[in-house]
């Protein structure tokens, strides 16, 4: 299954399992705190907008976001008013120069190759203003295109270790300011610990 075919099949469940994550709360609210009201946000693989569109939208920010699933959208759109949301690929999607504070990636990169990863990074580097962050959380993993059981349904994989991750992040001109690898529980049948990596990168 492509990436809008699990989204859309999941909807609401993946909210329930993922979206109280507390490592992820609290760097959104470092974000609430630190960036100032009607700072411009997008939000890669926004899903259900539950919590980063959301807490970001409440702290006075303007939150774009975009997902490859018309279900998510859908469910966004209507749990956060205060955002617009738009059904669009990220590999699609056009943005000028500079034109973001802030732009969140929240496990959103991991079902494409490791290419059009790093295609993507340096694309998001581009867009942020001089001074904007980047927020990405995702798997530390060196795999290519690797299929797994997730959530009772198969998804392609793709990512890179903590190490190479930062390569690519400073071949494009970012650098890490704040970093993490905590471990979730996600709320859902069967679930075992998972840890993930946490990077809050800033454009100098």
């Amino acid at each position: 299954m492509n990436a809008a075919e699990v989204f859309d099949t999941l909807g609401l469940e993946y909210q329930r399992a993922w979206s109280h994550q507390p490592a992820l709360h609290g760097t959104l609210a470092w974000f609430a705190a630190t960036q100032p009201s009607g700072s411009r946000v997008l939000d890669i693989g926004c899903g259900t907008g539950v919590p980063v569109a959301r807490t970001l939208a409440k702290a006075g920010m303007k939150v774009t976001g975009i997902d490859v699933s018309p279900v998510m959208v859908d469910i966004a759109t209507d749990q956060v008013p205060d955002a617009s949301f738009h059904k669009i690929d990220i590999r699609d999607f056009e943005s000028p120069a500079g034109s973001w504070d802030v732009i969140c990636a929240v496990f959103s990169l991991l079902q494409m190759p490791q290419a059009e990863i790093i295609q993507t990074l340096g694309r998001v580097s581009t867009w942020l203003r001089p001074g904007g962050h980047f927020f990405l959380a995702t798997v530390a993993i060196d795999v290519e295109q690797v299929t797994l059981p997730w959530m009772g349904q198969e998804i392609e994989v793709s990512s890179f270790s903590e190490e190479n991750f930062e390569k690519h992040l400073g071949d494009v001109g970012l650098r890490v300011v704040r970093r993490s690898r905590p471990v979730f529980t996600p709320s859902f049948p069967g679930a075992t610990p998972e840890e993930s990596l946490h990077l809050v990168c800033q454009r100098p």
